[in-house]
This record gives C-alpha cells, sequence and structure tokens, in this order.
C-alpha cells in the first residue's frame, strides 16, 4: 500500500519544480497540512512557491516556511587565473 501522503508531498514538489522552477523546497505532508521549507530569493518567489503547492494541494491548508534570503552582490572582482 501507498502512503497518500508520501505521493502528495512528491506531487507538489514536482509542480514546484514545473511551475516555480523551484527544486530545493521541501514538502512535508502532517495529518492534513502541507508544510513548504527551504530558501528563495525574494518574496515573489515565496509566493509564486506556495501559489504552485496550492494547485495540488488538494484543498489542505499550507504552511509557507519558506525563508526568504537575498543572494548578495559580491565584494570585489572576480578574477581568474
Amino acid at each position: 500500500m501507498t502512503d497518500p501522503s508520501g505521493y502528495l508531498a512528491a506531487h507538489i514538489q514536482e509542480r514546484l519544480a514545473g511551475r516555480a522552477h523551484e527544486l530545493g523546497i521541501r514538502v512535508d505532508v502532517r495529518g492534513e497540512v502541507i508544510y513548504l521549507h527551504g530558501e528563495v530569493v525574494n518574496e515573489e518567489r515565496r509566493r509564486e512557491v506556495e501559489e504552485a503547492a496550492r494547485g495540488a494541494a488538494e484543498g489542505r491548508p499550507i504552511r509557507n516556511e519558506v525563508s526568504v534570503v537575498p543572494v548578495r552582490e559580491p565584494d570585489g572582482e572576480e578574477r581568474l587565473s
């Protein structure tokens, strides 16, 4: 017998990869609640992740725990040798 929560988590991760183009987001299904974990570069990406997950969540509540971690500009010029 397959674990329905594992199937749902995998289905949501596939949707995140295809629609939100995010591969580093973890999806956990605990009871009826879907938890999203990981890091993105801005708030817009965070919302896109949640929207993509919501489309596959089968009406279950989503807890978006994805962190926004902005990409820093390099401190100096990169030297290639």
